[in-house]
């Protein structure tokens, strides 16, 4: 089978697309009321520290996916198996974001409209998507974002007539504790979870791209959610942001002259099918590469139907998704974005040194 290749350009958009994702429907940093730009910050600083830990990772494995890189730290029989629960976490972070997408849909559009029926019209489309190949998600990315930066520009602009900046006070009423639990909460979703990529690095065209890739695209969206955090805090008070479950739409809705919800709805069926499409890639190229299977695409509609299966039981009502997501899901992903990935950092540049010194 001939090797699927992507730009840096590529690259760059799928990474926007995949951080925007589940963001733009879902903030953890809300949770810190009007300290919500602190919290966001505050996280995405945090990210920025796990991003460099994945980037130098794959700069010590040059060419290596995560597979190959769990085998060369670990060993092969434990390098597989760690590869294995990797393989899961990536199925239940896709399901929990078909979830959220169906949800929000069901909540705020069709309310009459079965939960399955979106969940599955979603993952149809995945499907499809990635049987072209995973250029075909580059190129959906390509013109995508352009059009996420326009609608938050454009919405921003839109607000400034029902902002208050007063919804910025009293900094810090409460401390640094409650800004500090939201940005870590913040750094885990979406920032921390840029450890997939490295089951997409062997698939770029110029592998010495990827640093300069990576740390731009990350400031690109790390802006573009800042926005989209200080608008909807300015508009809506600190109050109303923390209690409301969807803000961004509230505040579409509350564009003055002009119905503008729909764009949100594009933007975040788009996100959501980029940043699934990605989890799907990512494990049935991880369960091929442990496997030594041929062909990653005959895994692309089981693990897609057991990821819409496992979407209809990861939670209840819309409350208690978003409960779940801000308090459990957080820990429930600290060894799989910190962990690892630190343990493999450790492991990389103890083999260098080891590697460096025997040549000596």
């Amino acid at each position: 089978m001939t090797e699927e290749k992507m730009s840096s350009y590529q690259l760059g958009m799928i990474i926007i697309s995949f951080f925007i994702g589940s963001a733009l429907a879902i903030n953890p940093a809300v949770i810190a009321k009007q300290d919500a730009w602190l919290a966001f910050l505050f996280g995405w600083g945090g990210g920025l520290i796990l991003l460099w830990v994945a980037i130098k990772i794959a700069e010590l494995h040059p060419k290596k996916s995560l597979v190959g890189i769990l085998i060369d730290c670990f060993g092969r029989v434990l390098g597989k198996l760690i590869a294995l629960v990797y393989g899961w976490y990536f199925i239940h972070l896709s399901a929990e974001v078909i979830r959220t997408y169906a949800s929000y849909t069901t909540t705020v559009t069709y309310p009459e409209t079965p939960l399955l029926f979106f969940s599955v019209s979603y993952s149809l489309v995945v499907i499809y998507s990635l049987k072209v190949g995973i250029e075909t998600i580059g190129r959906i990315s390509e013109v995508f974002v352009p059009f996420i930066i326009l609608v938050v520009l454009f919405t921003f602009s839109a607000s400034l007539s029902s902002m208050d900046i007063s919804n910025f006070q009293p900094i810090l009423s409460q401390g640094f504790l409650p800004p500090l639990t939201a940005g870590f909460t913040t750094m885990i979703l979406p920032f921390g979870e840029f450890i997939i990529f490295l089951m997409v690095l062997p698939n770029l065209n110029h592998q010495n791209s990827f640093k300069k890739t990576s740390l731009l695209a990350y400031l690109i969206v790390g802006c573009i959610l800042f926005i989209v955090v200080c608008r909807n805090l300015l508009v809506l008070g600190a109050d109303m942001l923390a209690r409301d479950i969807f803000p961004s739409h509230i505040v579409f809705r509350l564009i003055p002259g002009i119905d503008v919800a729909p764009l949100l709805d594009i933007n975040l069926i788009m996100a959501g099918i980029v940043k699934t499409s990605i989890c799907i890639y990512a494990s049935a190229k991880l369960i091929t590469e442990v496997f030594g299977l041929l062909n990653y695409r005959i895994l692309l509609l089981p693990l897609t139907a057991f990821a819409v299966s496992l979407s209809m039981m990861v939670r209840g009502t819309v409350m208690e998704q978003v409960t779940v997501t801000m308090e459990i899901w957080p820990i429930y992903s600290i060894p799989f974005q910190i962990i690892i990935p630190l343990t493999l950092l450790l492991f990389s540049l103890f083999n260098r040194k080891n590697y460096n010194h025997n040549r000596t």
